[in-house]
């Protein structure tokens, strides 16, 4: 029983390394308009809300990587581009995918500034992956239930679940700050790894019937 066990565990493992996530893919912005992958899929999300242009500007996010990454999420939009915006209104933004999209993360760049919050409400609850200074310094996010705010904040945030929209508001004005999203890409294993769990899987199979005769 605990070789069957030590097998299961070892598949496992195997199945888990399959699903780990490898990196992110972020969207590439074309006006209101980007794209993105997940598992070999390409999801187009359009965009719609308070819009003022597309910073393509790498610097935005590559001086201080590390406000934008953490051990999964190891890539930066970098120049795949910003929505900018300006909020101070009750309005909803949104982003819309083209296909539901599981776990999607989001960047939000320079908001707020000393003495001045700006705060990001959203439709669903989520998780500050990394917060920290950004092109133009600034520190970290607060989170509040749906809701985050910086003061000059920058960061990543994730959203647990499966979503074709992602909704939220930005009632604070502010001159210049920005949002982009993507989502997890998925290490795609050798076919060798996907026999090696096949052939676990077939055994065990078999030596749980043999144990039943």
């Amino acid at each position: 029983m605990k070789k069957l066990a030590l097998i299961a565990a070892s598949i496992l493992y195997q199945g888990l390394a399959i699903a780990a996530p490898d990196t992110a893919s972020w969207a590439s912005w074309s006006g209101t308009t980007g794209t993105f992958s997940q598992n070999g899929n390409s999801i187009t999300v359009t965009y719609t809300g308070q819009y003022n242009w597309i910073d393509y500007t790498a610097g935005i996010f590559n001086d201080v990587p590390t406000s934008f990454t953490n051990s999964i999420v190891t890539y930066t939009p970098g120049s795949n581009g910003l929505i900018v915006m300006t909020g101070g209104d009750n309005g909803t933004n949104n982003f819309h995918f083209s296909h539901a999209v599981v776990d999607p993360i989001i960047a939000i760049w320079s908001v707020g500034q000393g003495g001045m919050p700006v705060t990001f409400n959203f439709n669903n609850p989520f998780t500050v992956l990394s917060s920290g200074g950004g092109h133009w310094g600034g520190g970290t996010l607060i989170q509040n239930g749906n809701s985050v705010t910086g003061y000059e904040g920058n960061g990543l945030i994730q959203f647990s679940g499966t979503y074709t929209d992602l909704s939220f508001s930005t009632p604070n004005y502010e001159y210049y700050y920005g949002v982009t999203v993507g989502d997890l890409t998925y290490a795609v294993p050798e076919p060798e790894t996907y026999a090696m769990l096949l052939a676990g899987l077939g055994l065990l199979g078999f030596m749980a019937g043999r144990r039943k005769e």
